[in-house]
């Protein structure tokens, strides 16, 4: 008989191996947990302190950045009270230094020449930027014809010439052989005085101030039905106001100006000076008015400024019966309201003319030429004599002589603020000669209130505009020149008096192809001989706004305007293309023009 088995005692538990390691495993688990907390506190710290760091970093930056711009908008603070101080004709040194909300800017003024170079440096609270600008402070003058003359008209002596083309309001005569190698017009003639005006004038008229004075208008009743062939205004500029003004006549509408113009023509910026002067214009299609008939002479600017801006100058007393001047906005479009100035602008005008000729010249060769004229007597064109189709009976629109009065003027007094000549340079009656190579000097800016002599090979180099109160000689192989600081910009000379150019004279430029020396006549003799230039005097433009020139014995020029001249035998006068673009330094009264202007390193 068997013994019954013994029953397991482990029967349904664990064994006891597993329980072990199961209770081995428990401490290992919270160590991996542990872990994994410390892993991910480390991770957020992580990312917090990379955070952080960003932040950081990008504050500074953002700080870096404000600094940067403060100390920019200082640089451009320093330029800008700079460039106001030399546009205004304000004192400004070499050096200074401004504040501005904690930002300073140190400012270097420097000259080259006929520039200023400003520099200025920002610095805001240890961060710096620079900027530079060049201010330039030129007039320019278009010269695109070899002879340009007003009313007193062009007379042309045996075997004279001009290589070029002619322009004149006058007539234009010559003797045997003359010839104009290029094109000639003469423009249909006016009276000698004008047909309506009011010339007086107490006070100044700024207008172009603001978008509400934009444009400005004087009215006139014309006193004859005829063609209205030139008008003037009394005009000046103040700074360096943009573009060119365009001048309108318009009929009257209900006592304003209509804003539909019958004719129009462009006033260039250049002709306008900083002195109020007469400014010249003529149109290209002129109009014909109505005796009786009200009428509007309109000025339309294109831009507005608190700083540079123009002055049309007025007579407060408002005197010119049945007649006013006017401002609005805008004078050509939508519907213009129009405010009354309080007085009457200074303005002419020409209504009406004179027949005009071309009388004995030979103009171009046989394959060139054509001359446009109201009549053509003994005059050959194109190879063949008139009537022919290159003799074109026209009545051809005026062309008003390029530099008015009032920049003439700024000239004056840009070298007046060089100074006074006086002894040991000039005598003690304010007389300057130079006699011989051992008395050549440089001069200018200057006021010579006497008479001016160069003679036997001296050399007057020119530093600046020069002014002569008195006349102005220059003999046997007298060198002008100008000094090779003028670079491509051209020099002046103007006197009072007149002007005598004798026996091999030379006169030049800067050295650079673009620059050109002017001999400038401003006296007032419209019958006189104004400059009178003789045998061979060289590289020169000669300027007559008021008198005549004459050239005699193969005397030379590169161009010549006037309001009369007259070409001796054998004169010659060769145009050179340049001289349509001639940029004259102007002087301290005249309006700086920006050149250039950008950030620099400090």
């Amino acid at each position: 008989m068997q013994k019954p088995k013994a029953k397991s005692q482990n029967k349904g538990q664990a064994p006891l191996g597993a329980a072990r390691a199961r209770s081995a495993s428990l401490p290992l688990t919270g160590q991996a947990a542990l872990i994994a907390v410390i892993l991910m506190l480390f991770i957020m710290l992580s990312a917090v302190f990379g955070a952080s760091s960003v932040a950081l970093k990008e504050a500074k930056v953002a700080t870096e950045n404000t600094r940067s711009r403060y100390s920019f908008f200082a640089a451009e603070a320093g330029i800008d009270d700079a460039a106001y101080r030399l546009k205004r004709g304000k004192n400004l040194t070499s050096s200074f230094t401004i504040l501005l909300n904690g930002a300073t800017a140190n400012i270097v003024v420097t000259t080259s020449g006929q520039t200023k170079e400003i520099k200025s440096t920002g610095d805001y609270l240890g961060a710096t930027r620079a900027a530079k600008a060049a201010l330039s402070n030129t007039t320019g003058a278009s010269f695109y014809y070899g002879v340009q003359v007003g009313d007193g008209g062009l007379d042309m002596g045996n075997s004279s010439r001009v290589n070029g083309n002619v322009f004149s309001n006058g007539n234009i005569t010559g003797g045997a052989s003359s010839i104009i190698t290029g094109d000639a017009v003469v423009a249909g003639g006016i009276s000698l005085s004008p047909s309506v005006e009011w010339t007086a004038h107490d006070s100044d008229q700024f207008f172009a101030t603001a978008s509400s004075n934009h444009d400005i208008a004087q009215s006139f009743i014309a006193n004859v039905s005829d063609r209205l062939n030139k008008t003037s205004v009394y005009l000046g500029k103040v700074g360096s106001p943009a573009g060119d003004i365009t001048l309108r006549i318009a009929a009257d509408y209900g006592g304003n100006p209509y804003k539909s113009s019958i004719a129009s023509a462009t006033i260039r910026n250049s002709m306008i000076g900083a002195t109020p002067g007469w400014i010249d214009a003529s149109f290209s299609s002129p109009p014909n008015l109505t005796t009786g008939s009200k009428y509007w002479i309109v000025l339309d600017t294109s831009t507005n400024s608190s700083s540079n801006y123009w002055n049309w100058r007025k007579d407060s007393a408002d005197g010119y019966l049945n007649n006013t001047a006017k401002y609005t906005s805008d004078c050509c479009g939508g519907n213009p309201t129009w405010t009354n100035v309080g007085g009457d602008l200074a303005f002419k005008v020409w209504i009406g003319g004179v027949s005009t000729k071309i009388e004995g010249i030979t103009i171009g060769d046989a394959t060139s030429g054509t001359g446009r004229a109201n009549l053509f007597v003994n005059t050959t064109i194109h190879g063949s004599a008139c009537p022919n189709e290159y003799c074109v009976i026209d009545n051809p629109a005026r062309e008003e002589l390029p530099i008015s009065d009032g920049v003439i003027q700024d000239w004056k007094n840009a070298a007046l603020a060089g100074g006074t000549c006086g002894p040991p340079t000039c005598s003690s009656s304010g007389d300057l000669s130079l006699n011989m190579a051992s008395d050549s000097i440089s001069l200018g800016p200057i006021y010579i209130p006497g008479d001016l002599s160069i003679n036997n090979e001296a050399i007057l180099t020119i530093t600046g505009t020069i002014w002569i109160g008195g006349t102005a000689s220059f003999n046997n192989t007298a060198e002008v020149r100008l000094d090779s600081s003028y670079g491509a910009l051209s020099g002046v000379m103007v006197a009072d008096g007149d002007a005598s150019v004798n026996n091999g004279a030379i006169f030049s430029g800067s050295g650079d192809p673009n620059s050109y020396f002017m001999l400038t006549s401003a006296q007032n003799d419209q019958t006189g001989i104004v400059i009178d230039v003789n045998n061979d005097a060289l590289g020169v433009i000669y300027y007559a706004n008021h008198g005549k020139i004459k050239f005699n014995n193969d005397a030379a020029a590169k161009e010549a305007t006037a309001y009369g001249i007259i070409l001796n035998n054998e004169a010659i006068i060769t145009y050179e293309s340049g001289l349509a673009n001639v940029n004259f330094y102007s002087g301290p009264s005249g309006g700086w023009n920006i050149e250039s202007w950008a950030e620099v390193v400090p």
